[in-house]
């Protein structure tokens, strides 16, 4: 086995890496997602979750422009209720 391994040179080793099957199986094993594999797995639409997300209704992470979402985050969050979602002039009067 070590004898194979030693014989993949560092070229085929980046290519593999480089490979689509390798790196989805790499972002699946992660539990941070991207704003689009957040709104399949809460199953609304991209621009929702944005509304969302700017209203800080949604648990995310932002560093710079990039913005994620951890899946414990959102489990938790749906377990507690998920969003409120809007106030309206007859919630507000009760």
């Amino acid at each position: 086995m070590l004898d194979d391994v030693a014989a993949v040179s560092e070229d085929q080793l980046l290519a593999l890496l480089k490979s689509p099957r390798v790196a989805d199986a790499l972002r699946a094993a992660s539990p941070w997602m991207t704003p689009e594999e957040a709104a399949d797995y809460l199953g609304i639409a991209l621009g929702t979750l944005r509304n969302w997300t700017s209203a800080h209704f949604v648990p995310f992470a932002k560093k710079g422009r990039v913005v994620r979402y951890h899946r414990e985050a959102i489990d938790r969050w749906l377990a507690r209720g998920g969003c409120a979602g809007r106030s309206t002039l007859a919630d507000i009067a009760q």
